[in-house]
């Protein structure tokens, strides 16, 4: 009853209804009690036998620390989270019986399932059930997890993919000895002295496409019966009503002594749309965003050495046993103990929560959490999962609106293609009736099989994975593809300015204000070392201070940082901010960052504003074509001398908090066109979000926002114009493709209506029209890298 097993003279019964074992049984009565009855209706053969996965105490190793600390990807005592491999899933029941575990034990939270990957990744409250319940529970729901400790990180077994080949080989058996024994009709050479010999050979045929039937083409059934319960018109209606309409026809022919039906053309129909299926799906591996781009993933970590000197490093090169300094507003990058605090750790990244939590010296701090306050040092006790920090990008609370917008389109588009050609199937039915009965349904199997709506669902993703590829080398590193629709329609770019278009501060810096002993210049120094701000990086290494840390810092986004060093309050921020704590600031003209000891201000540094080289003219680019504005929390003399230099901004505001910025974008926006914001990932964090599409500058550091939706490293921004250009491009191939594939259904439906194409024939053709889109996907959207600028002479040079 629960997993389509034959069930037997077992005995286990549950509501009158037999079950092969127990197992089943109980997972049946689960899910009643819980009001999951659905999961029976999304398919008749959902259920995974559940009587060997749930043995006592089977996940006991579970409960030994060592082995927790290895599997888990977060805890902070209460609300712990694992990403788990589950083997068993196989269809769309499991993954909606799966995302509804809340209600099966309410102390699991919202889940999300990778089918693709065959994993889930599941909240608890550990007050409430252990990880070892968690882990039976799904065992007894006929999801046994699967552990590899020893190599956490290796791919489970891909059981969909042997499923695959399996139907697609059980397929290419039928169809070669059906083809044999059609052979003689082929040449023409009936058998009509031996009738009795041709019912026997078209029953041989006949028992040889039923494997096709129920097995290699079961998942386009499954796939079309599971679109009309959801009242959806799925792309494989059309595939399902035309191997139905042949073996219909054929079973008839057989059954009369007419003929020997269309079998070869069923079984070659089904061997030849499972070889596009399966070449699909090994070219969506192949650009898969999330599993070719992690170990990209363009942002480092300082690692203090030895010798307690630091030197920024990629994520990849990071090991288990390196020391890292973390300053305000970084991400931990990898499970560690805190070696240096107290720590004060922000884990909305993971949780969706944003009340920090502190943390004290000996306590394992789980990546993906941020942290505010003085800098700390942490030994790291995991490998980078630069996939798990991925996940968390790309979470579904960080997602905006536009990033759907095109899936809805092509969705939309799909189901009135999909319409339109059951309406012309059914159309070229009945005037064949009329015209010839008898190849009546081989036209309509012809005509519904010959429509590819795949070509049209390929277009997008074959081009934006493309893109992905292609824009990577260039220092621009996307979220998800889609965003490069987004750049597409942007028709204003607002920029901040420090650490974006300038170096922030990298040149001269002057002091202005009374002499500085070397004892407060240092102590500057060291509260500088806490931030990961522009001006503030600038003062550290100009100063020379070894980035020691404070005692105790806060830093005001937007404003400033103050901290106690050597029994003094220090102050380093903006004037606006100091006279906001009630100081005097002196009028010292460009100074841009003022020192405040014990409430006293003694000065300011001023910085020299130094454009990033290129900037020039990329911005002079990109007004020819775009609306700029510049949006900064720089004093507005200084705003005026920068904008004297660079005049292509139409609007520039300047005196900006962060949240200031934030409703700047949201005016922008007003008028209905996409906007652009560029700068960097903390302060900018509320106006990256609220814009149609957020970049986060990045230099070396990993302070950019979850909200944003691309990361390009800091050299590479004079490089927009052409990232902009290649954005354009590459939505003109998208709709290029688009074009082709209804060129193609039109002439392909209309020569099936004509009756001069057969079933076989059609069935080649519709996979080699997703090879041509794929094809004029990859070539096309590399010729609009080349006409953008964009050449690997470039990268290489």
């Amino acid at each position: 009853m629960h997993c389509a097993t034959l069930c037997g003279n077992t005995g286990v019964t549950e509501n009158g209804k037999p079950f092969c074992c127990r197992g089943c049984s109980m997972v049946y009565s689960i899910l009643h009690e819980n009001g999951l009855q659905k999961f029976y209706e999304l398919d008749d053969q959902a259920g995974v036998r559940a009587g060997e996965g749930a043995e006592q105490g089977q996940y006991e190793f579970l409960a030994d620390p060592e082995v927790r600390r290895k599997v888990i990807d977060f805890t902070d005592g209460r609300t712990t989270r694992i990403t788990l491999t589950l083997p068993h899933i196989h269809c769309v029941a499991c993954v909606w019986l799966l995302e509804r575990l809340y209600k099966v034990h309410p102390a699991i939270g919202r889940t999300e399932v990778n089918f693709v990957r065959k994993t889930i990744s599941l909240p608890f409250n550990e007050d409430e059930i252990s990880l070892v319940e968690v882990a039976t529970l799904l065992a007894k729901l006929g999801y046994p997890p699967e552990f590899r400790l020893q190599q956490i990180q290796e791919t489970a077994v891909d059981t969909t993919r042997r499923r695959e080949l399996m139907q697609l080989g059980v397929a290419g058996f039928a169809f070669g000895n059906i083809m044999l024994l059609s052979f003689p009709s082929y040449l023409g050479l009936h058998i009509t002295e031996s009738p009795a010999l041709a019912q026997v050979f078209g029953g041989v045929s006949w028992a040889l496409s039923l494997p096709v039937l129920l097995f290699s083409a079961r998942d386009y059934f499954r796939s079309a019966w599971m679109g009309l319960k959801q009242r959806d018109i799925s792309i494989d209606l059309p595939i399902a009503i035309g191997i139905l309409a042949l073996f219909g026809q054929s079973t008839v022919d057989i059954l009369l002594g007419l003929g020997e039906g269309y079998l070869d053309s069923l079984a070659g129909l089904v061997f030849f749309l499972l070889i596009g299926k399966f070449f699909q799906r090994r070219t969506f591996d192949a650009l898969s965003f999330d599993r070719d781009y992690t170990h990209y993933f363009p942002l480092a970590a300082q690692r203090v050495n030895q010798d307690e000197s630091r030197a920024s490093v990629s994520l990849d090169r990071l090991r288990p046993g390196d020391r890292l300094c973390i300053r305000n507003g970084e991400l931990i990058p990898a499970d560690a103990i805190l070696i240096k605090g107290p720590a004060l750790i922000d884990y909305s990244f993971v949780t969706g929560e944003s009340v920090p939590e502190e943390r004290i010296t000996g306590e394992t701090l789980y990546a993906g959490g941020r942290h505010h306050g003085a800098a700390i040092e942490v030994d790291v006790i995991k490998e980078v999962s630069q996939s798990y920090l991925t996940s968390l990008w790309n979470h579904q609370s960080f997602r905006k609106e536009n990033e759907r917008r095109f899936d809805r389109m092509t969705r939309a588009v799909g189901k009135v293609f999909t319409l339109a050609v059951l309406a012309i199937a059914l159309l070229t039915g009945l005037v064949w009736l009329f015209i010839d009965a008898a190849h009546a349904l081989r036209v309509v199997a012809a005509v519904l099989i010959v429509a590819c709506p795949c070509a049209l669902a390929l277009s997008a993703p074959f081009v934006f994975g493309t893109a992905l590829r292609i824009l990577r080398p260039f220092g621009l590193y996307l979220k998800n593809g889609f965003v490069i629709e987004g750049m597409a329609r942007v028709r204003h770019l607002a920029f901040d300015k420090t650490g974006t278009l300038t170096h922030g501060g990298l040149g001269e810096i002057r002091w202005h204000g009374e002499p500085l002993s070397e004892e407060l210049t240092a102590a500057s120094a060291q509260l500088a070392a806490n931030s990961t701000h522009p001006l503030s990086r600038a003062i550290c290494e100009t100063f020379g201070s070894s980035g020691g840390g404070t005692a105790s810092s806060t830093e005001h986004p937007g404003k400033g940082i103050e901290g106690w060093v050597n029994d003094q309050h220090i102050r380093l921020g903006s004037a606006a901010w100091l006279q906001e704590c009630g100081l005097d600031v002196p009028d010292f003209g460009n100074v841009r960052v003022w020192l405040s000891v014990d409430r006293k201000v003694l000065g300011g540094y001023e910085f020299e504003d130094r454009l990033r080289e290129g900037m020039a003219e990329s911005l002079s680019s990109l007004g020819r074509g775009y609306d700029l504005s510049l949006l900064t929390g720089d004093r507005a003399s200084g705003l005026e001398t920068f904008r004297k230099g660079v005049p292509d901004f139409q609007d520039a505001q300047s005196e900006l908090s962060p949240k200031d910025k934030l409703h700047a974008i949201d005016a922008l926006r007003e008028d209905g066109r996409a906007v652009m914001m560029i700068g960097d990932g903390l302060n900018d964090a509320g106006a990256l979000r609220h814009s149609d599409v957020g970049v986060a500058v990045a230099e070396d550091v990993q302070a950019f926002s979850p909200a944003c939706d691309a990361i390009l490293e800091a050299e590479a921004l004079p490089r927009l114009p052409r990232i902009l250009r290649f954005s354009r491009h590459s939505m003109v191939v998208v709709g290029f493709c688009f074009t082709i594939s209804l060129c193609y259904n039109a002439l392909g439906i209309a020569w099936a209506a004509s009756g001069h194409l057969s079933p076989l024939l059609a069935a080649v053709l519709m996979p080699l029209s997703s090879v041509s889109v794929l094809l004029v996907s990859v070539g096309g959207t590399r010729l609009a890298a080349k006409l953008s600028g964009l050449t690997s002479e470039e990268v290489s040079a």
